[in-house]
């Protein structure tokens, strides 16, 4: 008796606890989605209009660092705009950092991707819709080894 009451308020409860989970973060992805999207656009705002182009070791370098007016990369008087975040943040759905570039916009489809999904030319970003956690070293190392 107590067992089947246990199993009857587990039966509601659980649900409703995964529900509010992928409500967080579903909630954190539109945030930090909502905050690259701001940064793309004060960099474009800075930058006569362009969005910033350069990828390196899969993130948007020229938001994390100062630039001049050209976008080009440095430190000191002649480099005043930016940054514009501190780090890339974490896509919620999935926990990976990494911004791919495509070279299509929209892309085909996100729900098969990871991290951030990047179209230089329009400067519009998408967050990739793979809703489970992604260890990319280990991705990166399974790779490695296939490749040898």
């Amino acid at each position: 008796m107590v067992v089947t009451a246990l199993l009857i308020i587990a039966g509601v409860v659980v649900p409703q606890v995964t529900t509010v989970v992928d409500d967080a973060r579903n909630a954190a992805l539109l945030k930090d989605l909502r905050e690259f999207t701001f940064a793309i656009e004060r960099y474009r705002m800075d930058h006569n209009g362009g969005a910033p182009d350069l990828i390196q070791n899969d993130t948007l370098i020229q938001l994390l660092q100062s630039t001049d007016a050209d976008g080009n990369l440095g430190t000191g008087p002649q480099f005043p705009f930016g940054p514009y975040v501190v780090t890339v943040p974490k896509n919620a759905l999935n926990g990976v950092t990494r911004v791919f570039r495509v070279n299509t916009a929209p892309p085909t489809s996100l729900t098969s991707r990871v991290g951030w999904v990047y179209h230089p030319v329009s400067g519009q970003i998408w967050a990739g819709l793979y809703p489970e956690p992604v260890d990319m070293a280990a991705v990166q190392a399974d790779a490695s080894v296939a490749g040898h």
